[in-house]
């Protein structure tokens, strides 16, 4: 491999921003910032334009170009015609050819792969036409965490050896108290994600119901946007519904709750997690998927198939508080975006044999 001589040239499709802001789009613009600070990295985003309001036919249909048209083939040869070193798909969504220039591509989780039913007909049917096909293609392939590498290689074989872990960062503004009061008032426990099936909210809403029962005087906070197939949840004084919030306001709930509840079904990461411990918020999560790997010893993990399992975990959540916070804390502050594109830099260097 020939010695840099100029910034590398790593062409990021940003197309999913166009489809919302919340999980992997957050995940994507912090990647895209940490990425582009480095002076051995000329970063070009590639699909941005014009996003469709939720719930459209404008939106459906962009939601199609993107996996028909531009994913399989436009993304690539966009960054080809910029003269791209390296294009980076941070979903997974990517051409179904080995080409240039050399792709990487992320993968969040495979839930779609291992829990087809909490996922949209839609995505189902894509994923199963070309996830291998995309995987196989890819000149390398970075998983956010160790269950997801083990996902993917247990999934397509022979790319084990060209998977990397890198774990997701949290930005450090998280950690820094904000004057203020959220919109809701008085002890509350804190849920962060999109409401789609496998993030068990209606089990959370149960083990709470079960804890109010006991005297338990905290509400139930849902923040994100509605997702496919969201279950429908019971009507009750305590649980509120905030929808999608900005970062201030999101800053003020995880700042004032009394502990964050996770119980997915399956998350390849959890980003909530590492802003709960970024914010000295105690967490309750499932011990499933990449949560415990997420969490590291910081936070209390429960089954998430039983709701009392998960009450019985928000009491001893709150109840160890300053322990967790504590522990919390030196986990954020590990999980650095610095680090972690330090870590994709590598990995761009890698795949290119030519500069």
């Amino acid at each position: 491999m020939s010695q840099l001589v100029r910034p590398l040239r790593v062409a990021l499709d940003v197309s999913a921003l166009r489809l919302g802001n919340a999980g992997v789009a957050r995940l994507i613009t912090r990647l895209a910032d940490a990425v582009e600070a480095r002076d051995d990295v000329q970063l070009l985003r590639i699909g941005s334009g014009a996003a469709p309001a939720p719930g459209t036919i404008g939106r459906r249909a962009l939601a199609l170009r993107l996996d028909l048209a531009w994913h399989l083939r436009g993304a690539r040869r966009e960054a080809a015609h910029i003269g791209a070193d390296v294009l980076h798909t941070p979903l997974p969504r990517g051409p179904l050819r080995p080409g240039q220039p050399p792709t990487v591509v992320t993968i969040h989780d495979l839930a779609v792969v291992r829990y087809p039913e909490t996922l949209s007909g839609w995505n189902r049917r894509y994923t199963t036409r070309t996830l291998r096909r995309m995987l196989n293609a890819a000149d390398a392939i970075v998983a956010v965490s160790q269950d997801t590498a083990a996902d993917i290689a247990a999934f397509a074989p022979s790319t084990q050896t060209r998977i990397t872990v890198i774990t997701n960062g949290v930005e450090s503004s998280w950690s820094v108290p904000i004057d203020g009061r959220p919109t809701v008032d008085g002890p509350y426990v804190l849920a962060v994600g999109t409401a789609e099936p496998r993030k068990n909210l209606p089990r959370l809403v149960e083990a709470m119901q079960l804890r109010r029962d006991a005297g338990a005087p905290e509400r139930l906070v849902l923040v994100g946007a509605d997702g496919w197939g969201k279950a429908a949840l019971p009507d009750r004084p305590w649980l509120i519904r905030l929808g999608r919030v900005d970062d201030h306001e999101l800053r003020l709930l995880y700042q004032h709750a009394m502990a964050l509840a996770i119980p997915s079904l399956h998350e390849g990461s959890g980003l909530p997690v590492l802003e709960a411990f970024a914010a000295g918020l105690p967490v309750v999560a499932a011990a499933r998927g990449a949560l415990p790997e997420t969490a590291d010893g910081a936070a209390v993990l429960v089954n998430p198939l039983d709701a009392r399992e998960i009450a019985a975990g928000i009491d001893q959540a709150i109840s160890r508080c300053d322990e967790l916070a504590a522990a919390g804390r030196i986990r954020a502050e590990a999980a650095t975006w610095e680090r972690v594109a330090e870590q994709y830099a590598e990995v761009y260097r890698s795949v290119v044999s030519v500069l």
